[in-house]
């Protein structure tokens, strides 16, 4: 879709070009879908920027969130349920409850957060217990830690998945408002060059989008396509 987008943006700037070398004069102008095409140009690169740039980062918290779940489970929770286990025997008059348990590791972030919660609060009352059975003096701390960058992070990635999806929305709607543009422009290019092959040809080049046939791999030579106009 970005391949497709930084097409038809390419082809709006050869519409500006062939605007500024075909000037036209009498009834015709080119003045209002010239204005919007000279708006709509700058922020498409913004948006497509935005889009890419928030899409990347979002990429990389998804990683970084996958290695928070994994560093979670593994440095924090797997010990205490452990100590737990080993350590404490089942005939013994101490009770650990049911939230010292591993996890599924399959499930979703927001449900590794609860799962956390709900062993921090229950390791919290036996605290003295596993910590002389072997567990740091400082283990809660520091899973607590652990557990709020998870939560930080899951926040951060939700904010850049609704900034590149917020930009990708834009550009559909900076793409219309263009391509009407040029329909609007083709209307008055075709009426003033009425029987000028050569600046009509030029006109079609340059408003030709060129779309990537479907399933091409690269070096496939692109097909050339009409700018359709938006639904």
């Amino acid at each position: 879709m970005i391949a497709q987008q930084q097409q038809v943006l390419e082809s709006f700037v050869r519409v500006q070009a062939f605007l500024e070398e075909h000037p036209v004069s009498g009834p015709l102008n080119y003045v209002s879908a010239r204005e919007t095409l000279d708006g709509v140009v700058p922020r498409l690169r913004e948006f497509a920027a935005e889009q890419l740039t928030g899409r990347a980062l979002s990429r990389a918290e998804a990683r970084l969130q996958r290695q928070l779940v994994r560093q979670l489970v593994d440095r924090h929770m797997r010990p205490i349920v452990s100590v737990a286990r080993a350590q404490i025997e089942p005939d013994s008059d101490v009770r650990l409850p049911r939230a010292i348990r591993m996890p599924n590791p399959h499930l979703g972030v927001t449900k590794i957060l609860q799962a956390s919660d709900s062993m921090i609060e229950a390791a919290r009352a036996f605290e003295a217990v596993l910590v002389a059975n072997g567990l740091p003096a400082d283990f809660l701390a520091r899973f607590t830690a652990a557990r709020d960058r998870l939560e930080s992070v899951l926040g951060n990635r939700a904010t850049l998945v609704g900034r590149h999806v917020g930009a990708r929305e834009a550009l559909r709607v900076h793409l219309r408002r263009g391509r009407r543009a040029v329909d609007r422009l083709d209307a008055v290019v075709r009426a003033t060059f009425d029987g000028d092959t050569v600046a009509l040809a030029r006109w079609r080049a340059a408003k030709r989008v060129q779309r990537l046939a479907g399933g091409a791999s690269r070096g496939t030579t692109p097909e050339s396509v009409e700018v359709q106009q938006a639904a």
